[in-house]
């Protein structure tokens, strides 16, 4: 079964979809995007025994609603998208659309365990961190400090995912956790939350939630002259968590987050090189917030760098399989390896469709707007700084 694609003067264009809540969290359907055009325009033309391809990116927006998500992926299917990019949400139901078609689908954000299974989902992918992964480094980075750890996460499913991994990697030390609690995404005030976190004697917070309950949830204890540590998932890195919080910079110093790591063993070089043709292609990234000495703050491009990942392997894949027969296609996904946008080696085989390795996960602190790894971590402590101003 062929790929669809249209005729573009002597090649043909190869149609890679990116499912993504463009309109509800900007930032991560922006970078996830922004990552797969960049990748299609540095592959090119793309040889193969049926003609030469080339990769377009076309954007729908799944709005977080998994109805949405799955009406999206029924509509590539019909255009004959060669590959979906998705951020994640919906993809138990949209999964099953996209095997029927035999088309591949490559989350480069969410971390769910259930969401990747090569045995049930042969058609599903990720380049991300797992919230295995980031959950037991959480774990593995805190219960040595002797914290009292109250775990909130919110009622998304987002949230649900990450209460369900924290659960795991908590599991043997219960006397780590002062508290679990779900909260309310549609929520403005969490105060009555973290003033029951605080009576229960936490000690820490650990959020794992949407980026503007993270904000929320940092109001609710600044405001009421609390300074408890508070560590989140990824989506405390997110800009929106800084511009909810503009007015009250010092709030947010101190927020530690964990995260795939951005460059590699081997140094920064790839992941300059990478963020250089980024930066070309769509300027810096401004958040719009400013240092206390009113540097503008810019946004690394993090997860740009794993859907970008992912357009690397689609291509090798495409020139391995030589042809665009979608389960040939399918095959070559879990045979090729490249060289990531960071060094770091991606790729997929018939056991394993995570391209992110568990233990590349590290923590990174808030300081005046911008964020360092930290010190006191092994993997962390190692790292360095990316510049974040301008």
């Amino acid at each position: 079964m062929g790929c669809g694609g249209s005729d573009s003067g002597a090649n043909r264009t190869l149609t890679i979809v990116v499912n993504a809540p463009f309109s509800k969290t900007p930032y991560v359907g922006e970078t996830i995007a922004r990552g797969v055009e960049l990748g299609a325009a540095v592959t090119g033309p793309i040889g193969t025994k049926d003609g030469t391809v080339e990769l377009r990116v076309r954007r729908l927006d799944n709005a977080l609603s998994p109805r949405r998500a799955i009406a999206n992926v029924r509509r590539a299917v019909a255009d004959g998208a060669v590959a979906i990019v998705d951020e994640g949400t919906g993809v138990d139901g949209s999964r099953r659309i996209a095997n029927d078609a035999r088309i591949p689908v490559c989350i480069t954000y969410q971390g769910g365990t259930g969401l990747v299974d090569v045995e049930r989902r042969p058609n599903v992918f990720r380049i991300a961190p797992t919230d295995r992964g980031i959950a037991f480094r959480l774990a593995e980075y805190l219960i040595p400090k002797g914290l009292r750890i109250a775990i909130l996460t919110d009622d998304t499913a987002y949230g649900e995912e990450g209460r369900a991994a924290l659960a795991k990697s908590f599991g043997a030390n219960p006397e780590a956790v002062a508290l679990r609690l779900r909260l309310p995404a549609d929520a403005p005030d969490l105060a009555p939350q973290v003033l029951r976190a605080k009576r229960a004697g936490a000690t820490a917070l650990l959020v794992w939630a949407r980026p503007t309950t993270i904000a929320n949830v940092l109001t609710a204890a600044r405001g009421r002259r609390w300074a408890v540590p508070v560590y989140t998932p990824p989506s405390g890195a997110d800009p929106l968590v800084r511009q909810q919080l503009a007015d009250q910079p010092r709030w947010v110093d101190g927020l530690t987050f964990a995260s795939g790591r951005m460059t590699a063993e081997l140094g920064p070089h790839a992941w300059a090189a990478f963020e250089s043709q980024f930066v070309s292609r769509y300027g810096p990234d401004a958040i719009g917030v400013r240092t206390s000495e009113g540097l503008e703050v810019v946004q690394p491009p993090e997860y740009a760098m794993y859907s970008y990942d992912f357009v690397s392997v689609l291509a090798a894949a495409l020139r391995q399989a030589g042809t665009e027969d979608r389960d040939a296609l399918l095959d070559a996904l879990n045979e090729v390896t490249v060289g990531g946008a960071n060094g770091d080696e991606r790729g997929f085989n018939l056991h394993n469709h995570e391209g992110v390795v568990d233990d590349d996960v590290y923590f990174a602190r808030f300081e005046d707007m911008t964020f360092a790894p930290v010190k006191d971590d092994p993997l962390s402590s190692t790292l360095p700084v990316i510049k974040q101003t301008r």
